[in-house]
C-alpha cells in the first residue's frame, strides 16, 4: 500500500497530543501509547518545559504502552514513572534502564535492540537506530496499514533511508532542536537535518518534537538557546524547500493531531 493510504482507509485514525519536548500520548487501534515521559522539572527547577506542559501524570488516560527511547532526564523521568498506573507495557532500550523503571514496579518491560519486534496486544513496536551519547532507540508502532515512528532526539542517521525503505510510515515525529554541546557536539538533529529526515522516511506527515527546553536562569538562558537553536518554522520552511507533499503540523501543548 503507498505510504500514507492509511489516512484514507476506513479504520480508526491515528491521535497524537503533544504533552511537551519529546512527550507525546499516541493513540492508534484504540491503545493509548506514551513516548519519553518528562513531567518533572528537575536539578533544582533550572530546567524546564518554557511552553507549560499540555497533561499532568493525573490526567493521563490508561495507558497500554510506555516508549523509552532513551535514559536521560527529560526523556524517562523517574519521579513520573513512580505515579503512573503500573499495568502499563515498557519498552526500554536496555537493561539498565529496563532494571530502574521495574524496580518502580512495572511487571511487563521489555529491551528492544535495533530491528528487533514486539507485539503488544494489537500493535506492532519496532526498535530501530538511534544515536545520542547514551544508548537510544527510536521507534515504530504499527497496526495494519498505520504507522507512527518516533524519533526520540536522535542525531541524524544514515539508516533514515532503510527505515523509510522498510516501513510504510503515516506520520514522523522528529526532533529539530540541533543541540550542540561542549565537546560532544551535535547530540540532536537540527531542521535541516530532521527536515532530510522526513524525505527519506517518506511519512506524508511530520511532527516537530524535542524543542520546547529552556534554562530558567536568566544568565545562562541565553547559552543554552545557542546550545539549541532549531525551531519548528525552520522545519517547516526546510521541508517545504525539499517535498511539498509532506504536511508538518505544529502542535501547542495539549493539542491534538488527528489522522483522517
Amino acid at each position: 500500500m503507498p505510504s500514507g493510504a492509511s489516512e484514507l482507509s476506513g479504520g480508526s485514525p491515528i491521535r497524537i497530543t503533544d504533552i511537551g519536548h519529546s512527550t507525546m500520548l499516541i493513540e492508534l487501534a484504540g491503545m493509548k501509547i506514551l513516548t519519553d515521559p518528562w513531567f518533572a522539572e528537575p536539578f533544582f527547577g533550572v530546567v524546564a518545559h518554557p511552553r507549560g506542559i499540555g497533561m499532568t501524570v493525573e490526567d493521563l488516560p490508561a495507558l497500554d504502552l510506555i516508549l523509552v527511547s532513551h535514559d536521560h532526564f527529560d526523556h524517562c523521568d523517574f519521579k513520573a514513572l513512580s505515579r503512573m498506573d503500573k499495568a502499563a507495557s515498557v519498552i526500554a532500550p536496555d537493561t539498565k534502564t529496563a532494571a530502574r523503571i521495574q524496580k518502580l514496579g512495572f511487571g511487563d518491560v521489555t529491551v528492544l535492540r535495533p530491528w528487533e519486534s514486539r507485539f503488544v496486544s494489537k500493535i506492532t513496536v519496532t526498535a530501530l537506530p538511534g544515536d545520542h551519547p547514551v544508548t537510544e532507540c527510536t521507534y515504530i508502532a504499527a497496526f495494519g496499514d498505520q504507522s507512527v515512528y518516533f524519533g526520540g532526539d536522535t542525531k541524524y542517521i544514515k539508516d533514515f533511508r532503510e527505515i523509510g525503505d522498510r516501513f510504510d510510515i503515516t506520520v514522523a515525529l522528529l526532533p529539530v532542536s540541533g543541540v550542540t554541546l561542549p565537546m560532544a557536539g551535535r547530540v540532536v538533529m537540527d531542521p535541516v537535518e530532521a527536515a532530510e529526515a522526513a524525505v527519506l522516511l517518506k511519512a506524508p506527515v511530520a511532527i516537530p518534537i524535542h524543542y520546547n527546553m529552556s534554562l530558567r536562569i536568566p544568565v545562562l538562558k541565553g547559552l543554552f538557546e545557542r546550545a539549541a537553536p532549531g525551531t519548528p518554522e525552520q522545519f517547516v520552511a526546510e521541508v517545504d524547500r525539499r517535498n511539498r507533499q509532506i504536511k508538518v503540523v505544529t502542535l501547542k501543548p495539549g493539542e491534538t493531531w488527528q489522522s483522517k
